[in-house]
């Protein structure tokens, strides 16, 4: 029989759920693979997929001990509209942690990892925004982008549904939503919440750090160049070749100098306004689902 995966961390994207999956992995009754992201579950969504078949899937956790709870973190699980069906067939007792981050802030940050890692061509979050309708239209994407369906920063960020299907499908004992500025005001304090609903004791020596903070480029313009070289780039490909053979790689050196930390000053207050109507009533929704409030929408 295959390794069962005992729980998953769904998602949202940008919403904390590397932290928690790092923090997870350091448990000593815990294996979870070395590649976040598998992405198995979610086959309605194109992603960067580590295994495309159930066998590759179960390998990840073939290193796991027989004591070890076995998870994975896939951060578009939440959004995919197959995924949690997928898991509960795979797992009718799984557990599954859903962590949720105000929506203008956790669209905001996608934005800024898509376009950090190259993703989104399009450097301004308010711009990205407003091209959503004519890429659902096939216009105006990005070459190396999987699935357009992950640009379209509302939808992504409109939890009601996505939550709602997750309690139609998972019963309520196994299912812990998490909110992501109550968790990482204090990590220490509500983690062990997240053990005692995995069964997992409280263990000694567990540590918080800032894991996968927002990046930007330092400069726009020159992040564009480096992404798309002028094709006199390409004439010195021998010369490269002899560089990377030394093991040095110019382009990544000054890609990461160009990295800085965070975002490049806030919204403009009228842009900012008009995405808090956008999810107001979503908002509202999700905190009736859930039965307490959330963030105030102002």
């Amino acid at each position: 029989m295959g390794h069962r995966t005992d729980f998953f961390i769904l998602g949202a994207a940008k919403c904390g759920t590397t932290a928690i999956f790092e923090y997870l992995s350091s448990h000593p009754d815990v294996f979870m693979p070395a590649c976040k992201e598998p992405n198995f579950f979610c086959t309605d969504i194109g992603t960067f997929s580590a295994v495309s078949t159930l066998a590759e899937y179960e390998a990840l956790f073939a290193p796991s001990p027989p004591h070890a709870l076995r998870g994975e973190a896939s951060a578009m699980y939440l959004y995919s509209e197959v995924a949690i069906s997928r898991i509960m067939a795979h797992n009718p007792a799984a557990k599954v942690v859903v962590i949720l981050r105000h929506p203008v802030d956790a669209a905001r940050s996608f934005h800024a990892a898509a376009w950090g890692y190259g993703h989104d061509d399009v450097a301004d979050f308010e711009e990205a925004w407003r091209l959503q309708n004519e890429r659902r239209m096939g216009r105006h994407l990005p070459a190396n982008w999987p699935d357009p369906k992950t640009l379209h920063y509302g939808t992504l960020y409109r939890f009601a549904p996505q939550v709602k299907r997750v309690l139609q499908h998972v019963p309520r004992q196994q299912c812990l939503i998490l909110v992501y500025e109550e968790f990482f005001a204090a990590p220490a304090a509500h983690f062990p919440r997240v053990l005692e609903f995995l069964g997992l004791r409280v263990h000694r020596g567990a540590s918080f750090p800032i894991v996968n903070p927002a990046v930007r480029p330092r400069s726009p313009r020159l992040a564009r160049l480096l992404r798309q070289p002028p094709g006199w780039f390409r004439s010195i490909t021998p010369l490269r070749r002899v560089v990377h053979a030394l093991g040095l790689h110019p382009l990544r050196m000054l890609q990461r100098a160009n990295t800085g930390k965070g975002y490049k000053g806030p919204l403009r207050e009228a842009f900012r306004g008009e995405l808090l109507r956008y999810f107001a009533d979503d908002v509202m929704e999700l905190e009736q689902l859930l039965g307490r409030p959330l963030w105030p929408m102002r």
